[in-house]
C-alpha cells in the first residue's frame, strides 16, 4: 500500500481543483489518500482518509506525518495545490512512476526520494542522481524508519530535510526527468497563513536562510531570488559525501526556531 499524504489549510476548493485532480483514479487496491488537517473542517468530508494533527505549520505536520505511519511503510507527501506532474518521458503514466519511484529506493537503498524543483525541461535529463541536488517539498517519497528525520521549522525545512537525508543515507535520490508545476509564494492559505502575511514569510527566509548557512557551510549557499524578492537557499551539489558528515540526533527545531 502507498500511504498519500496531504497536507492542507484552509484550501479544500483548490485541493479539489488542483492536486486531486492531478492525482486522478487511483487504484484503491495499491493507494490510499489522507489528507492532513490542524482542525476538524467539513469541507474536506469526502476527499480522503481526514487525520486531524491538533497542530499548525508545514514543518510540523510533515513531522507528524512521518511519525504517523508504521516503520516500512510508504508514503507520498504531495501539497495541496499541485497542478500537474509532468515528465519529459514520452507516454509518462503518473502511476507507473509512483511504483518505479519506490523500486528505485530500494534499489539504491535510501529512504527519500523527489523530484526536479522546476519545470524547465531544457535543464532536464532522464538520468536519475544520487547527490546533493534539491528536492522541493511539494512532493517527496518516504520509506519510514525507525528513527524519522524530525524538522519541525515552517520555512527551508525541505532543505534540512534533505541535508540531513543525504548525511544519514549518504545519497540523495533525485528524479531528473520529473517536475512538479506548482503556485511558489502563494499569498493565500499554506505557508504564507501560518506565517500571517507573505511579507513576514520573507522576513523568516531572510533569517533563517543564514542560519542554516552557518550551520551547514559546506552543503548549502544562500542567495536572493530577484523575481519574488526574498531569500532562498541552494544545496552544494558538487559536495560528495564524507566521513566527517556525521548525522545527528540533535534538536534543529530549537537552533532554527524564527
Amino acid at each position: 500500500m502507498i500511504n498519500i499524504c496531504i497536507p492542507s489549510l484552509n484550501r479544500p476548493e483548490l485541493l479539489k481543483q488542483t492536486t486531486l485532480k492531478v492525482l486522478g483514479d487511483l487504484p484503491e487496491e495499491d493507494f490510499k489518500i489522507h489528507i492532513f488537517l490542524s482542525e476538524p473542517d467539513p469541507r474536506y468530508e469526502g476527499l480522503g482518509n481526514i487525520v486531524i494533527t491538533n497542530i499548525s505549520g508545514i514543518g510540523k505536520t510533515r513531522t507528524f506525518i512521518r511519525n504517523y505511519f508504521k516503520v516500512g511503510e510508504k508514503i507520498i507527501m504531495i501539497d495541496d495545490d499541485i497542478k500537474g506532474i509532468k515528465s519529459i518521458r514520452p507516454n509518462f503514466n503518473l502511476i507507473n512512476f509512483f511504483y518505479e519511484a519506490f523500486e528505485t529506493m530500494g534499489k539504491e537503498n535510501v529512504k527519500f526520494a523527489g523530484c526536479c524543483p522546476y519545470d524547465n525541461e531544457y535543464f532536464m535529463n532522464a538520468i536519475y542522481s544520487t547527490n546533493l541536488k534539491y528536492t522541493g517539498g511539494h512532493l517527496i517519497f518516504e520509506l519510514i524508519r525507525q528513527t524519522p528525520i524530525n524538522v519541525e521549522i515552517n520555512h527551508f525545512e525541505d532543505y534540512i530535510a534533505n541535508i540531513l537525508y543525504f548525511i544519514r543515507d549518504r545519497k540523495l535520490l533525485r528524479f531528473n526527468d520529473i517536475y512538479v508545476q506548482t503556485k511558489y509564494y502563494n499569498p493565500n492559505g499554506g505557508i504564507v497563513q501560518t506565517y500571517g502575511s507573505l511579507e513576514k514569510r520573507k522576513e523568516a527566509a531572510e533569517q533563517l536562510s543564514n542560519k542554516i548557512e552557518q550551520y551547514f557551510p559546506r552543503l548549502c549557499r544562500r542567495y536572493k531570488k530577484k523575481k519574488f524578492d526574498v531569500y532562498n537557499l541552494k544545496l552544494c551539489s558538487q559536495t560528495k559525501w564524507s566521513g566527517d558528515f556525521v548525522y545527528e540526533e540533535v534538536n534543529y527545531n530549537n537552533y532554527f526556531n524564527i
